[in-house]
Order: structure tokens, then sequence, then C-alpha cells
């Protein structure tokens, strides 16, 4: 009994001596990967923002955080746990190197950031992140957020737009917007790729119709007023389609207009936008513009509130669903509007200066005739592009008014 009692008081001393041990262990690793900040705080130069400046200086490693502080709580928790993430992974990788030539050479973390003013309480904020590992491993790289203050919004590129892979195709944009960063500077919408190496450049107006409302709105709120380049001696015209679209005779027309890289503007009826979404994909992705034409056809001037906006309301959501694009212009069918129809709406409806009644004459001889009659820089011509008879006249059309020296062009870049 009494060897019994010794064994056990002998195992019960070396699982304390091991446990103290271990604690010793668990002690010394987290005091050797503690990291000791010193922190301040100075002004931006935008009111209510600040920068915050984080900076360690280990033996084996150096940090240096600067960003953005905001008033609201919840952007400030959202920018410190990207801060936190970059800190995180930067010390995991270095659990993967040598500690003796992390001594002769220290790692090195720097973040800093660029604020820019881009809209109506909204900022684009452009992150620089240089990590030193090793001399294999010395990476720099740029990430982007776009922050509302007024709503407490932070946003990633993808984040703005209705669809962002249509969007991609569309706009023509290097890499993926989801794989994007992207700001918004000087009325251009800026994106580029992680490392920088590739970006790509454009008027916010040419942008605008890819972005969701909420955040359109707030950014086309801040900007200053685009001024349209006139071109190198080059008149403009407006080739407009209402009615559509229509597999067969849209489809031709959108055929003319890419022989001749000639572009117009499709005011499309939801109703119909149901029907052919394919083909209402194709007018955006082939670099078009998509106008609001109402639902049904219905005179808009006759309905009451309630219905004008249903009418409305009903083909925008169509069109972004069927092409991840917002049609920002509106032309009322047969041209009825009233103040309460403009009010709606919310601007002025886009309506036009030469019509070519080729709903009534159904003769291509006659379309070509009163274009050639009635152009004149800065026209809105308009067509159908549910008659056979106007695809059929197009190609003459297109072909007179780029020898008379004309650019077609979307009524937006009018």
């Amino acid at each position: 009994m009494n060897k019994k009692t010794t064994v056990i008081a002998l195992l019960s001393s070396v699982f304390l001596m091991l446990a103290m041990v271990l604690v010793n262990l668990v002690v010394t690793a987290t005091q050797h990967h503690k990291t000791v900040w010193a922190t301040s705080t100075s002004k931006s130069a935008y009111e209510n923002i600040s920068i915050k400046t984080k900076e360690a200086s280990e033996k084996r490693y150096q940090i240096a955080l600067q960003y953005p502080i905001f008033k609201q709580a919840s952007l400030n928790k959202k920018i410190e746990q990207y801060t936190k993430k970059k800190e995180t992974d930067f010390l995991q990788k270095l659990e993967q190197v040598d500690a003796k030539k992390l001594k002769r050479q220290p790692a090195s973390l720097r973040l800093t950031f660029e604020l820019i003013l881009s809209g109506n309480g909204v900022y684009s904020v452009l992150f620089r992140d240089e990590t030193y590992i090793n001399a294999e491993k010395n990476d720099i790289y740029y990430e982007s957020f776009i922050v509302d203050m007024k709503k407490g919004r932070l946003a990633k590129a993808s984040d703005l737009f209705i669809d962002p892979q249509k969007a991609s195709t569309a706009l023509h944009i290097p890499v993926p917007i989801s794989e994007a960063g992207l700001y918004v500077k000087n009325s251009q919408v800026i994106f580029f790729t992680k490392d920088n190496k590739h970006e790509a450049s454009m008027p916010f107006r040419r942008a605008a119709p890819f972005l969701k409302k909420e955040w359109r709105d707030q950014l086309a709120a801040g900007l200053a007023a685009e001024e349209i380049p006139a071109g190198k001696g080059l008149k403009k015209i407006a080739l407009t389609f209402d009615d559509g679209p229509n597999p067969k005779s849209t489809a031709a027309i959108l055929a003319t207009l890419k022989k001749h890289d000639a572009k117009a503007t499709f005011f499309m009826l939801g109703s119909r936008v149901e029907q052919y979404p394919e083909l209402v994909d194709q007018v955006v992705q082939e670099g078009h513009e998509i106008g609001n034409h109402s639902f049904s056809h219905r005179n808009l001037a006759k309905l009451d509130p309630r219905e004008v906006k249903k009418e409305i309301d009903q083909t925008a959501l169509a069109v972004e669903a069927a092409a991840g694009v917002s049609p920002l212009t509106v032309r009322p069918p047969y041209g009825a509007t009233n103040a309460t129809v403009n009010e709606i709406i919310g601007a002025k409806p886009m309506l036009w200066t030469v019509d070519t009644m080729d709903w009534k004459s159904h003769n291509p001889k006659s379309i070509c005739g009163i274009v050639k009659k009635e152009a004149r820089d800065g026209s809105i011509v308009l067509m159908h592009d549910i008659h056979q008879t106007t695809a059929q006249s197009l190609d003459e059309i297109v072909t007179y008014l780029q020898k008379e020296g004309y650019e077609l062009v979307t009524v937006s870049e009018l």
C-alpha cells in the first residue's frame, strides 16, 4: 500500500512539473509574439475625418499602419477589421521564415492611404500595402473602398454595381470588377488591378448606368457637371429607336451599327424587355444606350401618378435584370408628358428633333430622305426598331451621315 501511495505521489509530481513547463512555454510564446504599439491621431484635410497611425518595432519585424477614422463607429469597425487582417496575415507569413534571417534583416509592413472626395459625403479610400518579407517576397498591393459617411456604408468595387460581371464586359475593364479596385476622382471612374499594372478610366457618365441607384445618386450629387468633348471637327447626331426590342429587326439594326462602328440609343418597352432579355443584354454589351419607354406604351399624361411611376419603375427593373444597367433617360410614349410626368421621371424627357415617320411610311427610301434633309449637328432622330423597313434603311442612313462628317453617338453623349 505504501509503495502504491509513493508511486501515485511521484506521478503527481511529474505531471505537476510538466504542467508548469507547459504554462511557461505558453507564456514565453505569448510574450514573444506580443506587439507593442505606439499610436497617434491627427487631423485630415477633410472635416470629421482623422488619421490614425499605429507603429511597432520588434526584433523580427516593423509595422506601420495608417488609416482614416470617421465619426461613425460602424465605419471605423470595418476599417479596423481590415487593418487587423493585414497585420494578422503579415505575422502569419513570418512564421514560415527562419527567425535568424529575420533578426539579420527584419520584415516590414507599411500600410498608407489616400483619401479622395468622390461625391456628396462620399470618399474613395485608396490603400497602399508595402510588404517586405525577404528579397524574394517584396510586394506592393493596392486596394480601395468607397465610403458613404452620411449613411455609414463602406463598399468594395463590386458592391457598387447592379451586375458586376455584365458591367465588366460592357465597360471593357482589364480585370473582372469582382477582382478590381475602384476610385472616383475628377468626374472619372478609375479601375485598377491590385498590383496596379493595369488601369482603366472612363467618365462617370459612362459607368453611371451600371451602378446601383443608391450609389449612383450619392456619387453624382457631388460631381461637377461633366464637359463632353466636342470631338475633332466632328458633328454629332443621335439615332434613337423606340418600341423594341424585336428579335428580327433589332438584331439587324445592331449588325448594321456594328458594321459602321456607330452607337445608338434604344428606348425600350418593359413588356418586350421581359420577352427578349438576351437581346437587351446584347444591346448593352455592344456599347449602345438603353432608355426607358414605359412598360406598356400607355399615354403617361393621361395616367394618375401611381400608374406613371409603375410604368417607369417596372421597365427599369426589367432592364436591370436583363442587362445589369439602369435606363437613365426616359422617352414617354407619343412624346406625351406634363408637369406631373416630368416630376416623376426626375428629369426632362428625351424627345426628338427629326421624325422619320418610319412607323407610317414603312418605306426605306422615304425614311432615308427625311434624315438626309433634316439632319443637323446635335439632332436626335426618331425611328422604331420594330419595323423591318427601318432596319433596311439604316445602312444607307449611317453611310450618308458618316460621309457628311457626323459622329453617331448615344443621346447621353450629345
